[in-house]
């Protein structure tokens, strides 16, 4: 269950991005190269569809703006991310990391 929930391309780079409070739309965009607009979009919705991230407007028209951060159950989810960033680094030089080539991830 936590694969499905946390698994794919995106999910777990966007609550790595998340675990030290909110951010906004453009803010999660930069922070995950190579994202498109799209696919932010649909990571989004379904992490906040499964309870894991809230999604709050922060002016009156959401077009203004909207933040996005962890519930009590995205952050009860740090530990594992933590790990999985642990695990990375220890073996960064036997793996590639997707499109991020060689970065280095730190808390």
């Amino acid at each position: 269950m936590t694969v499905h929930l946390i698994g794919g391309k995106w999910k777990s780079i966007l609550l790595y991005n998340l675990r030290k409070g909110p951010k906004r739309f453009g803010e999660l965009r930069r922070l995950s190269p190579g994202i498109s607009q799209a696919s932010l979009s649909k990571e989004l919705r379904t992490l906040d569809r499964s309870g894991i991230i809230r999604r709050v407007t922060i002016a009156k028209d959401p077009l203004l703006g909207v933040e996005y951060s962890l519930t009590p159950k995205g952050e009860s989810l740090k530990p594992i991310i933590y790990a999985m960033i642990r695990w990375g680094i220890a073996h960064q030089r036997d793996h590639a990391i997707g499109d991020f080539g060689m970065q280095v991830f730190r808390k």
